[in-house]
């Protein structure tokens, strides 16, 4: 389920994911990494802002969409397999 009102300006920069918890708070997931010595993930979390959500919580998982120079070199490939 895509909730667009998420304000990804507000993000901190490695902030993967915006996420409501079952506890009812917000939060900014940030990228995964792997801590020095351990076989186990570990991933961030920072209060955010709710920005209105009323669903339920297990829906509420939005992945940071692609910043425009991520996605460049791929729409102008696009662009020129479209013009053959």
């Amino acid at each position: 389920m895509n909730f667009s009102a998420i304000d990804w300006s507000q993000a901190p920069a490695n902030a993967r994911w915006w996420a409501i918890d079952g506890d009812g708070h917000a939060y900014w997931y940030c990228t995964p990494q792997i801590a020095n010595s351990t076989t186990f993930w570990f991933a961030s979390r920072h209060p955010a802002p709710s920005f209105g959500y009323a669903r339920d919580f297990r829906l509420s998982l939005q992945e940071r969409p692609a910043a425009a120079e991520d996605t460049a070199p791929v729409r102008a490939a696009a662009g020129r397999l479209l013009r053959r």
